[in-house]
């Protein structure tokens, strides 16, 4: 039981949730909903497709501890899994296992729906996040962007393989709206993540400086970087209040408080903080907060379904 639960653990499982719960949600309360004809993907292959992406960000996740382990030891001993419930030599096999089932269910998919060229996206979300490991999370915004592009492409993927978007077989209204609302979410989980990860460095920067990263904050500071960040999420809200103004003149009034109560307030209320934060207690609790705001915005998407049923 004790190795079961550490298993979990590394593998990020209420990350991998988060992910895959989105795609399902996109899936049955946007796509299906509005399609007017028999979706492409069936029930069973729409609950493969968020596999996949769980099982390739559970390889990721996995990749990631291994390669930081000695400094994890060193920085963030009460985290370190790997070398005390799960054996180091274990880790390589199941990186193994999980990109290459991962990938596998992707090329499968990619195959039935008549596509191979989709199989390309599942092959390069493994290299990006192989390559975010060894490299590209040392650099300032490389990583970040990475990390926040592949949060995005979740509610991408749905719409990709649903063909019949590309094959004009669906109502243009219903296209329209599909693609507005995957083009909200996706920039949404960007935006999000992208202040959530400069936050993460924030909270790494001291082992950062030491194994000499080129993050954010190495590179210009913790209060130049938390003010950048400020900045992000400032642009997020106001992107938000957009919205919601769009709601308030449609007569979508439950949409606008909602948003308002689950997402502009949880922002309000993290924003200031986030100037003032000075240790890496103060950013570990930034970024739980805006991990929540990113589930409470992921809920949007059949809590918005169920108003326009009332």
């Amino acid at each position: 039981m004790h190795k079961i639960i550490a298993f979990f653990k590394l593998i990020r499982w209420l990350n991998l949730l988060v992910a895959g719960g989105s795609l399902l949600l996109f899936q049955y309360f946007i796509i299906v909903p509005v399609i007017g004809i028999a979706p492409t993907l069936s029930h069973l292959q729409v609950w493969l497709l968020a596999l996949s992406v769980m099982l390739i960000m559970a390889g990721g996740n996995v990749i990631n501890d291994f390669l930081d382990l000695s400094q994890d030891e060193k920085y963030k001993p009460q985290n370190v899994i790997l070398g005390k419930a799960i054996s180091i030599n274990f880790a390589p096999y199941l990186i193994v296992f999980l990109n290459v089932l991962g990938v596998g269910i992707g090329l499968w998919l990619a195959y039935s729906v008549g596509n191979l060229k989709l199989a390309n996206v599942f092959l390069i979300s493994v290299l990006l996040l192989w390559q975010y490991s060894v490299t590209l999370k040392k650099y300032a915004l490389v990583g970040n962007a990475i990390v926040a592009g592949l949060c995005a492409l979740v509610f991408l993927l749905p719409v990709l393989f649903e063909v019949q978007l590309v094959e004009k077989h669906i109502a243009p209204e219903a296209k329209y709206f599909i693609l507005t609302q995957m083009k909200g979410y996706a920039l949404f989980a960007f935006v999000i993540t992208l202040v959530r990860e400069i936050v993460k460095d924030l909270e790494d920067a001291e082992a950062d400086i030491v194994y000499k990263y080129h993050t954010l904050p190495v590179w210009l500071g913790t209060r130049t970087s938390s003010i950048i960040a400020g900045v992000i999420q400032l642009i997020l809200m106001i992107g938000i209040g957009v919205v919601m103004y769009v709601y308030w003149q449609t007569g979508l009034k439950n949409n606008f408080w909602y948003a308002m109560l689950f997402l502009q307030f949880p922002l309000l209320i993290n924003l200031f903080p986030l100037f003032v934060a000075r240790n890496k207690t103060d950013y570990r609790v930034q970024s739980v907060m805006l991990k929540v705001i990113m589930v409470f915005g992921v809920a949007t998407i059949p809590v918005f379904y169920l108003f326009s049923k009332l």
